[in-house]
């Protein structure tokens, strides 16, 4: 069986390599909390809305990240490239995929989403939400209007 060997450095202007640093260091890399490097995704857009790379480069290929939302924040919806897996590492999270019920859960609720399929996130009112995110290709973010469907 081939394998693929996919890099975990980030070499991008966009995003910074956050938690987990390059792969190649001779020493492993630890970082608290209170010290991850948020930066905003889209401040006119989606204000409050704060990423960090934990591995990879978002603009080229694979990568894992920790998005932060603020309470009641929701991202319309939109689709990827890209599949991707998330985890919710902290508060309450939904997750709707286009035709179903939405899903809530809390810290250790996992979710897959296909490539190309429309969907909507929300952090529910009750606290800010941290996911972790893994993105197996490039990252980008379509926006799909609802209504015009």
């Amino acid at each position: 069986m081939e394998q693929t060997k996919t890099s975990r450095t980030d070499n991008s202007k966009k995003y910074s390599t956050g938690a987990g640093g390059n792969s190649a260091a001779t020493q492993g890399n630890f970082t608290t909390s209170d010290a991850i490097p948020w930066k905003p995704v889209d401040p006119k857009n989606h204000p409050g809305l704060m990423m960090s790379v934990v591995w990879g480069n978002p603009n080229k290929g694979a990568s894992l990240i920790l998005q932060k939302y603020p309470a009641g924040m929701e991202s319309g919806w939109h689709w990827h490239t890209a599949a991707y897996d998330g985890v919710v590492i902290h508060g309450k999270f939904t997750h709707t995929f286009k035709g179903a019920a939405p899903k809530t859960g809390g810290p250790g609720s996992v979710w897959s989403q296909p490539a190309r399929q429309v969907h909507n996130d929300k952090c529910e009112e009750t606290g800010d939400a941290i996911i972790a995110v893994y993105f197996h290709d490039k990252l980008d973010f379509i926006p799909v209007n609802m209504k015009a469907q």
